[in-house]
């Protein structure tokens, strides 16, 4: 039961990061974004000490080290997702060989980066909390990320419908 309220928590949480990505304010949007990845350390704080049945001792050793794990893994994704952005308005399949290339290096360097990682983090949180809570953490990362991106392709359907009714109308307008 407590599982599912928290699992509601980081639904009710993934909802409402679409509003921080609509302000123009550049500050505004690095502050809403620290905000938001507090509240996320807040919630998967609530999720692993009960999941992991975690005891004090054990938090207080684990939870430092993780906060620093999760800011390595989203600086690596922040960067990521801003190679990325410069060409969210374009088809892949019409951009020049080398920016593919590019993009395509830079997926593999990240992916490596993201690995290497969590084999470093992991093997960190081994020397404190027993391997099956470990196992179980892995788990519970990779459960709520799947739920996050199934909650995200979800909004996205709607505003994905919109845009192509919006295209469509264009398309019967006749031209002048």
């Amino acid at each position: 039961m407590k599982r599912r309220l928290i699992l509601v928590l980081l639904v009710m949480f993934a909802l409402t990061l679409p509003t921080y990505a609509q302000k123009d304010c550049p500050t505004c949007k690095e502050k809403e974004r620290k905000a938001a990845q507090q509240k996320m350390l807040k919630m998967k704080k609530a999720t692993f000490v009960q999941s992991l049945k975690l005891s004090e001792e054990e938090m207080e050793k684990f939870w430092p080290i993780y906060v620093q794990y999760d800011s390595e893994i989203n600086a690596v994704i922040e960067h990521q997702h801003a190679l990325m952005s410069k060409f969210k308005d374009k088809d892949l399949l019409d951009i020049d060989s080398e920016s593919a290339k590019m993009l395509v290096e830079q997926n593999n360097k990240t992916e490596r980066e993201l690995s290497e990682i969590k084999i470093r983090y992991y093997n960190s949180f081994l020397e404190i909390l027993p391997a099956q809570k470990v196992a179980k953490l892995i788990k519970e990362e990779k459960q709520m990320m799947r739920h996050l991106r199934k909650k995200d392709r979800q909004e996205k359907k709607p505003q994905e419908q919109i845009q192509k009714q919006e295209q469509k109308s264009l398309q019967l307008v006749p031209k002048k």
